[in-house]
Order: structure tokens, then C-alpha cells, then sequence
């Protein structure tokens, strides 16, 4: 046995790259053909794919962030969850474009916003970074989703129902996409004044996904602009049933903003309005 003086360190292995090319096996899940210039290339591939998808993510949120800060961004257009501040999500941005570069061709960013947007700017925000989405994955189910979004508060709800329709009737996008623009499709609609064409399709919706309060709201709306006030009260009480079994924000939301005026316009008065606002007492888990 070789005895070693201060100093010196743990001989080395004879033949490093035989370890290396085991970690890197074992890494990409491949057999031990490959050499280890080919097992790091399928390293560098997978991460430039996964860290393209994350980035493709990230503008996604910021797209979300954008349209939110609309002033009439409503919760007939279904966003499950609020984006984060959108100075936070340009940061991680950033820093994902960055840890990109040199295993990618640079990715195009430019005009994406970069601070919080406020109402004036949102729109014009939420379409520059509608454009970087689509530079980074083309035009995606989610992509379209948002341009008709887009297209709907920027006064062209007619587009928007092009493209909605489209996304539904292609049958190439996961069934979640599917289901979100079929419900976009009756914002698009509500937004044309064409109610008597929202009510199957809200009434679909519904059918489909019993708990999701969001096609009640383009139900409820319809049903009031075509004055049909025994068919309101009866779909609100309905949406109290679900909110004493759900406990759902965006049901409460609606309740406390939209009601009141959707029940005047389907001829109701003051009194059956007050009854209606108040809601039941939710689960007590809040679930």
C-alpha cells in the first residue's frame, strides 16, 4: 500500500470518465452506450427543453398578471388562481433567460412588462407579453386562450369567439383548455348581447362540472338581460346551494359586485335583491 506524506491527496482514479460516464447513465436513465461527450449533450438538450417550457410558463403567469389588472377583468373569464406581482414573476424571468443562455439560442423577451401593470397600461402590457408567449411556444392552446381574452376587452368579442370556437371544436387541446374556452365563449357572447345563444352553453358547462361557479355567472347574466326573473331567482338559489356546500370566494365575489345590478335589470325589486345578498353560511372547513 502506497503510504501518502502531508500534503499530498488521495490518489487519483486511474480513469475518471468511466465514473463520470456512470453518473451520466444513471442521469438520463440511458444504458451505458453512449459516450460521455453524447451522455452530456442529452443533459444539455433536456435542460434547454425543460428550462424553455419553465420560461414559456413564466410569461403565461405574466400574461395573467397583465389581463388581471384590466378594469373590468371580471370572474366570468376564469382564473383559478391570481398570478403572483408581476415584478416578481420579470425576475424569475430573468433569471430563467439567463441560466438559458449558452445552452440555447437566446430567447426574443423584448416588450415584456416588467413592473406591475396598472389599468391604463394593461392592456397593451398583457399584448406584448401575449406576443412573447407566442414567439416562445407558437400559437398554443393557452396562447389563444389569452388572445381572446385579449381581443374580448379590447372590444373585439367577436375574434374572440372565432378563436374559442376553434379551440373547442378542433379537439386537439387537453380537455382543461376545452372547458375554459367554453367558458370564455359565453363572456365572448354576453359581450356580443347575443343571451338567448349563452344559455346552452352555460347550461353545459354546468352539467359537466357541477361545483365550478363560473358558468353560473354567464347564466346569471343572460338570464337577467333577457328579463326572465323567475329563472334569475331560481339559478341564485341555486349558486346559494353551492356556495353553502363549496364555500367559494368567486361565488361571494359575484354576490357582492354583480347581483344587485343583474337582478334590477331582470326586473326585480330592492326587497327579493336584499334576500338574494344574503348567502347561506358556508362549510365550516371552508371547503
Amino acid at each position: 500500500m502506497t503510504k501518502l506524506r502531508a500534503g499530498e491527496g488521495a490518489p487519483r482514479d486511474a480513469n475518471p470518465p468511466v465514473l463520470l460516464n456512470e453518473v451520466l447513465s444513471w442521469l438520463t436513465g440511458t444504458g451505458r452506450d453512449l459516450d460521455t461527450t453524447a451522455l452530456l449533450g442529452q443533459l444539455r438538450q433536456r435542460f434547454a427543453e425543460a428550462g424553455h417550457g419553465k420560461l414559456a410558463d413564466l410569461v403565461y403567469e405574466m400574461v395573467k398578471a397583465c389581463l388581471a389588472a384590466l378594469p373590468d377583468f371580471s370572474v366570468r373569464t376564469l382564473l383559478h388562481t391570481s398570478p403572483r406581482a408581476a415584478e416578481v414573476i420579470s425576475g424569475e424571468v430573468r433569471t430563467m433567460s439567463e441560466s438559458l443562455r449558452g445552452v440555447e439560442k437566446p430567447s426574443d423577451l423584448n416588450g415584456l412588462a416588467q413592473s406591475s401593470p396598472d389599468a391604463r397600461a394593461a392592456l397593451s402590457d398583457a399584448r406584448k407579453c401575449i406576443d412573447v408567449l407566442e414567439r416562445l411556444e407558437g400559437s398554443s392552446g393557452r396562447h389563444q386562450l389569452a388572445y381572446a381574452l385579449l381581443s374580448i376587452h379590447a372590444g373585439d368579442a367577436a375574434s374572440a369567439e372565432r378563436t374559442l370556437r376553434a379551440l373547442i371544436e378542433g379537439g386537439d387541446e387537453s380537455a382543461e383548455i376545452a372547458r375554459i374556452a367554453e367558458v370564455n365563449l359565453g363572456f365572448a357572447l354576453l359581450r356580443q348581447a347575443r343571451f338567448t345563444d349563452v344559455l346552452p352553453l352555460a347550461e353545459a358547462a354546468i352539467a359537466r362540472s357541477p361545483k365550478d361557479p363560473v358558468p353560473w355567472f354567464n347564466l346569471l347574466a343572460a338570464r337577467a338581460e333577457l328579463g326572465d326573473a323567475s329563472a334569475f331567482e331560481r339559478d341564485v338559489e341555486s349558486l346559494h346551494a353551492l356556495y353553502a356546500e363549496t364555500g367559494s370566494d368567486l361565488i361571494r365575489s359575484w354576490v357582492e359586485n354583480d347581483l344587485a345590478m343583474l337582478g334590477g335589470v331582470a326586473g326585480l325589486d330592492v326587497t327579493r335583491i336584499a334576500e338574494l345578498e344574503r348567502l347561506p353560511a358556508p362549510p365550516e372547513d371552508g371547503s
